[in-house]
């Protein structure tokens, strides 16, 4: 409680109110927006940008294209070759990263502030100029070849895989982000050059900057990065989540099966969403208070670890769960997994499980406010899923207003233990 009263202290000073935050919304000359807290604390900046548009875009039998892509961003550019940019990185304190999901592409930059110049510079190559030269790209499909094959024969990942493969029934939602060995080989230099145009466009980009730098000095960066990427006149990729339920079974030789499950959830701009947050949480997002991991791990001792997660799209979204147990006592635990399903389905929770669920979202918020990284990555994700410049202020306020018979009346229809599908991975006695 202590660390967590100095936090709160230091948060304070820093934001003045530690639920809030002080941000400015503002425009490049080019055009694009985007939100800066200004902290002048400590010689550090960080930015965070996302791209609408990512796997889902890739096309048929070439899948992994845009992950493809994004790994070769900083394996060679115009001004610098694969190595050189690595090594300026090393040398100037500056760390770039590139992501791929289903729905996007995202991607960071961290620097100190005596080396602005030199991190934008080399963020600016890797957004507008990668050359995708031959020799990386044959380099980098190696990594993600050896990569997929390890994925492969890790029961946990291949158990993860096939769940996405099974549970989704969109062509496009079962395929993997990473592609198959034989969609990597598939994929052309051409391919990606033309991901790349399809996805870094100035108009498609949700940005955040936090840090010891000034409103006019950001303008002129993210104009200098972004300002010349063309406009985009393609439609973004959506997530379908039309799913199944029922089981699929994929034999592999293990002491230990590994089960996923999941149903259909919600999206993260549905209003009931914070209202499923603090159901699953009471369910089996709690860590060791929650629902599943007490009947399941310490009443049962069938499992050592059992969860669930929210995974929401804009407007769709998956609940999605796991845990591993003996081969005999599979059916068992999924048995449990469907009764607690069953249970907060009907009777929903608590006053207590409520105000704790509450109390904990409320206060493990300003977890986002300790760094420059996980400030500018808040204030993108507030953007991108567009929820208003009053988030901050209202957040606290949406979570105080739920009560618990409309939440528990909104429970009844959120989990559906006949909607359940598990994907199991092993060699259960079923």
């Amino acid at each position: 409680m202590r660390i967590f009263y100095i936090l709160f202290v230091f948060l304070t000073l820093i934001f003045k109110d530690p639920l809030s935050l002080d941000f400015e919304q503002l425009e490049t000359k080019s055009g694009i927006k985007f939100w800066l807290v200004e902290d002048n604390s400590l010689p550090l900046v960080s930015l965070s940008f996302s791209f609408k548009g990512g796997a889902l875009a890739d096309g048929l039998g070439k899948e992994g294209t845009t992950n493809l892509m994004t790994s070769l961003l900083d394996e060679g550019t115009d001004g610098f070759t694969a190595e050189n940019f690595k090594l300026s990185m090393r040398e100037n304190g500056v760390k770039i990263s590139f992501s791929s999901r289903k729905e996007k592409v995202e991607g960071t930059l961290q620097v100190v502030k005596s080396q602005l110049q030199e991190g934008f510079w080399l963020l600016h190559e890797a957004v507008n100029n990668p050359i995708f030269k031959t020799n990386e790209i044959n380099k980098v499909k190696k990594q993600l070849v050896a990569s997929i094959k390890i994925d492969e024969s890790n029961i946990s990942t291949l158990a993860s895989d096939k769940f996405e493969e099974y549970f989704f029934n969109d062509k496009k939602m079962k395929r993997k982000v990473k592609g198959s060995v034989r969609s990597i080989n598939n994929i052309s230099r051409q391919d990606l050059i033309e991901s790349h145009k399809k996805i870094f466009c100035r108009n498609n980009v949700y940005i955040g900057i936090a840090g010891s730098i000034n409103k006019d000095l950001a303008k002129k960066y993210i104009d200098y990065v972004f300002g010349s990427l063309p406009l985009k006149n393609t439609k973004n990729f959506q997530p379908n989540v039309s799913v199944n339920k029922g089981s699929k079974i994929i034999n592999v030789d293990s002491p230990q099966s590994t089960v996923i499950f999941g149903q259909r959830g919600v999206g993260r701009n549905d209003p009931n969403y914070f209202s499923a947050r603090i159901l699953n949480y009471v369910l089996g997002g709690g860590g060791f208070q929650s629902r599943l991991y007490k009947e399941v791990r310490e009443k049962k001792g069938l499992v050592y670890s059992i969860y669930s997660y929210l995974r929401p799209y804009e407007e769709e979204g998956i609940i999605i769960g796991g845990f591993q147990t003996r081969n005999k006592t599979v059916k068992e635990t999924m048995n449990k997994v469907i009764d607690e399903w069953k249970k907060i389905s009907k009777n929903g929770i608590t006053k207590n499980d409520l105000n704790d669920a509450k109390t904990y979202y409320k206060g493990s918020f300003s977890r986002n406010y300790t760094n420059t990284l996980s400030i500018s990555k808040l204030l993108t994700v507030v953007q991108y899923y567009s929820l208003g410049e009053d988030y901050f202020k209202k957040r606290n306020q949406i979570i105080d207003q739920i009560n618990l018979n409309e939440i528990n009346n909104y429970a009844s229809t959120l989990f559906d233990p006949e909607s359940l599908y598990f994907m199991i991975v092993g060699k259960p006695d079923i």
